[in-house]
């Protein structure tokens, strides 16, 4: 993957969609421009630069001019990203000051169902989504979690919340264990770099992904892709509450773990 390949997929975390990114990238690159130069190099159609200008400038990263012709030019990297991520911190406060009245308001018009023992099973698609239920998961438990993974999953992992929910778990007395493979010895520093309970090299059964709760949650998925696209809207997983599927991945996890070496052992 190239730098622009990466920093494309960085900045959507930002809001920036591939043209975006491509435009502010570009004007970080040419400095100030006027429209159709930029549009030219660029090869975008100059409809679409101008929607693109639109929105970079509403979500501060760049400038326009009110001249004819239009002239833009970039903001500061770390000053337009900055700005970007104090509007997100003043959304967040304020869906905090509105969750509690929101939550007892949705209380009122929710019907009371009986409790079920009935298992239940959710699909959820996305990374960021898949990310965000795993991450849930690890933080709430104060039991053994296993997390049985390739590689690069692990490494997409890092670049989430994912290692923050780690260290609470281990706060609140849980126990994180990773496992993974790889041939690659300049990989392990990557891979536990998450700072797990323990981590351990070993075969995997195949290139999927499964993280359980000792006696309580699963989460499983198919194949994974390779790419380090933490947008990848088409990776999903299971997520289950039943009693025999936990049990039987979470003895299949031990299994392999007890066949696995340490990650300390092999750096």
């Amino acid at each position: 993957m190239s730098i622009h390949e990466e920093l494309t997929t960085a900045l959507s975390y930002f809001g920036l969609e591939k043209t975006d990114a491509m435009v502010y990238l570009g004007l970080l690159q040419m400095g100030s421009v006027t429209v159709g130069t930029m549009s030219a190099k660029l090869d975008i159609d100059r409809g679409k630069a101008y929607r693109s200008l639109n929105k970079l400038r509403n979500l501060g990263l760049i400038t326009t001019t009110f001249s004819n012709p239009t002239i833009c030019k970039a903001i500061e990297p770390k000053e337009g990203l900055t700005t970007i991520m104090q509007r997100r911190e003043d959304e967040i406060i304020t869906m905090q000051k509105l969750s509690r009245k929101i939550v007892e308001q949705l209380q009122q018009i929710t019907r009371p169902e009986t409790a079920t023992e009935i298992s239940s099973f959710s699909i959820i698609q996305g990374r960021a989504n898949i990310y965000a239920r795993v991450g849930k998961l690890i933080q709430e438990s104060t039991k053994t979690i296993y997390i049985v993974t390739t590689v690069e999953d692990i490494l997409r992992m890092y670049h989430t919340a994912i290692p923050e929910k780690i260290k609470m778990c281990k706060q609140n007395k849980g126990d994180v264990r990773i496992l993974t493979w790889t041939n690659s010895e300049n990989l392990l520093p990557l891979v536990n770099r998450l700072n797990a309970s323990e981590t351990r090299i070993g075969k995997l059964p195949s290139k999927s992904r499964m993280i359980v709760e000792e006696g309580n949650q699963l989460i499983m998925s198919g194949s994974i892709k390779e790419s380090m696209d933490l947008n990848d809207d088409n990776d999903s997983i299971m997520y289950t509450n039943s009693s025999e599927m936990i049990n039987n991945m979470y003895s299949l996890c031990t299994h392999l773990w007890k066949k696995a070496k340490s990650i300390e052992l092999l750096m």
